[in-house]
C-alpha cells in the first residue's frame, strides 16, 4: 500500500509570489517613469544648448560693419558648437548629440533697406537731405527766366562759335585778328575791350596748361550742357517728391555716397563714424562711384568728372550773368567781335552782339568752372552756385556723389552695395537654423537678427 505525500501549503509563499508580480510592474512603470523624466531632462538641456549656441552666434556680429554700415551680419566662419556642448557638460551631461547648421539665411538688399533705414533714423536730425538741393530750383528758374538755353543755343548755331573759339582757343594774338580786319577796325579806339579778350584768352591758356590733364573745353559741345540740365531737372523732381518711397531714396543716396570710399576723397575723408576707410580695405578704391554710377572705375571717375564740370558752367554762368559789370564788359567785347567777324567774312556774317556776348559769357563760365573744378579734385570745396553776390550753395565731391545718387535707380544702387560689404566681410548672414538628434528625435530653433524680421 502506497502512502500519500501530502505537501503542507503556507500562505506566506502565495503572498511572495503575488508581491513579486505586483512590484515587477511597479518598478517597471517607475524605470519607464524615470528614463522618460531623464530624456525629457535631457531634451530641456538641449534645447537650452541649442538656444545658448544660437545666441552666440548672433551675438558674434562684426563689430566694424555695424558701426561704420548699420548692418548687423555674422560669418558663418565663426559658427562652431563649442558653447553647446559646454552648456550640456555644465548640466552634468555628456554630449550625445550632433549639431547641425542649416537654413543659413543671407542678408539681401531689402534687409539692406532695413539696416540704412534704421541707420539714418537717429542720425537724421543731424543730416540734412534737401540742403544740397535747395538751390537747385533757383537755378532752373533763372535758367529759365534768362532764356539762357536759348541764347547758348542760337550762338552754337551762328558762324560766330567758330570765331569766337579760334579767338579765344588759337595762337593768334588779339592784335593779329584786328589786323585781319584790314584796317576796318582801328584797335586803338577799343583799347580796353582788346584787353578784356587778351585777359580772356590768357586765363583760358592758363588754366588749361595748370590743369596738366589735357582737358580741353569745346565750346560746340552743347550737348553736353543738355545732359546737365536734365540731370539737375531730375534732381529737383526727386527733391519735389513727398512720398515715403522719396525719404527711402534720400537716406540711400546718401548712404552711399557718403559712408563708402571714393577715388576723389575731399580733405579729412572718413566714413560717416568717422572711420578711415583704409583701415576697412587697405588700398584705396572708387567703391562710391561704382554703386552710384555701375562702371568701374576710370570710367565712373569720367562720368562723373564730366557731370561736376558742366553743372559748375552753369552755376558761373548765372552768376557772371547776373554780375551787370562782367555782363556789360561782355557786351562790350562781343561788339568789337562782331565787328571783326563782319569784316574778315566780308561781310558774310553779320551776328548780333547780344548772340556772341552769350557764347562768350559761356566760354568765362567754363575757365571759371575749371578752376572750380580743380579745387573738388585736390580735396577742396567749390562753389556751385552764386546769385547777387551770394554764395548759395559750395560742394566738395562727395556732395556730386550724391547729387548724382538721387538720380539712379534705388535698388541698383542697395545690389552693388551688397556687392561691396561682401567684398570686403565676407558672406553676411542674418540668421540660421540649429539641430540637434537624440534618440531618434530631433530638436531645432531658428533665429534671425529682430531688425530683419
Amino acid at each position: 500500500m502506497k502512502r500519500k505525500v501530502k505537501y503542507k501549503r503556507a500562505k506566506h509563499g502565495a503572498s511572495t509570489i503575488f508581491l513579486s508580480i505586483i512590484l515587477s510592474a511597479l518598478i517597471l512603470v517607475e524605470c519607464t517613469f524615470l528614463a522618460f523624466v531623464w530624456n525629457l531632462d535631457y531634451a530641456l538641456s538641449v534645447n537650452t544648448a541649442l538656444k545658448t549656441q544660437m545666441d552666440t552666434i548672433l551675438s558674434d556680429y562684426n563689430r566694424q560693419l555695424f558701426a561704420v554700415y548699420g548692418v548687423y551680419a555674422f560669418s558663418m566662419d565663426s559658427v562652431d558648437n563649442y558653447c553647446f556642448d559646454k552648456a550640456l557638460e555644465i548640466n552634468g551631461l555628456d554630449s550625445k548629440s550632433t549639431l547641425y547648421c542649416c537654413g543659413e539665411t543671407k542678408i539681401t538688399t531689402e534687409d539692406l533697406r532695413t539696416a540704412i533705414a534704421s541707420y539714418y533714423w537717429y542720425r537724421g536730425t543731424g543730416i540734412s537731405f534737401k540742403t544740397l538741393v535747395d538751390g537747385y530750383s533757383n537755378l532752373l528758374i533763372e535758367l529759365d527766366k534768362n532764356d539762357v538755353i536759348g541764347k547758348v543755343g542760337k550762338f552754337m548755331k551762328s558762324p560766330a562759335a567758330g570765331y569766337v573759339s579760334e579767338m579765344i582757343k588759337g595762337s593768334e594774338t588779339v592784335e593779329e585778328w584786328f589786323n585781319k580786319a584790314g584796317g576796318v577796325i582801328n584797335i586803338e579806339d577799343y583799347l580796353d575791350e582788346s584787353d578784356d579778350l587778351n585777359a580772356i584768352k590768357s586765363d583760358f591758356n592758363d588754366v588749361i596748361h595748370e590743369s596738366d590733364l589735357g582737358i580741353d573745353v569745346d565750346i560746340a559741345d552743347w550737348e553736353g550742357i543738355l545732359n546737365t540740365v536734365s540731370f539737375i531737372e531730375s534732381v529737383v523732381d526727386t527733391a519735389s517728391d513727398e512720398s515715403m518711397g522719396t525719404m527711402s531714396k534720400f537716406t540711400t543716396a546718401h548712404y552711399c555716397a557718403y559712408n563708402f570710399d571714393c577715388w576723389i576723397p575731399p580733405e579729412g575723408d572718413a566714413s560717416i563714424n568717422g572711420t578711415l576707410f583704409k583701415s576697412i580695405h587697405g588700398s584705396r578704391c572708387a567703391d562710391s562711384e561704382y554703386i552710384i554710377t555701375g562702371m568701374e572705375k576710370n570710367s565712373a571717375v569720367f562720368s562723373i568728372e564730366f557731370m561736376i564740370l558742366h553743372v559748375l558752367i552753369l552755376g558761373n554762368y548765372l552768376k557772371d550773368y547776373a554780375d551787370e559789370k562782367i555782363r556789360n564788359t561782355i557786351y562790350a567785347i562781343s561788339e568789337v567781335i562782331s565787328m571783326i567777324i563782319y569784316a574778315v567774312s566780308e561781310g558774310a556774317a553779320d551776328i548780333d552782339p547780344r548772340i556772341i556776348a552769350a557764347g562768350l559769357t559761356l566760354y568765362v563760365a567754363m575757365v571759371q568752372a575749371l578752376k572750380g573744378f580743380f579745387d573738388i579734385l585736390q580735396g577742396q570745396r567749390a562753389t556751385f552756385f552764386e546769385y547777387d553776390g551770394k554764395k548759395m550753395i559750395t560742394l566738395n565731391y562727395r556732395d556730386f556723389l550724391y547729387l548724382l545718387a538721387l538720380t539712379k535707380s534705388e535698388d541698383d544702387m542697395l545690389g552693388r552695395t551688397l556687392e561691396v560689404l561682401t567684398r570686403d566681410y565676407g558672406d553676411l548672414y542674418k540668421g540660421l537654423t540649429l539641430e540637434a538628434d537624440f534618440r531618434g528625435s530631433t530638436y531645432s530653433i531658428g533665429k534671425c537678427y529682430q531688425l530683419y524680421e
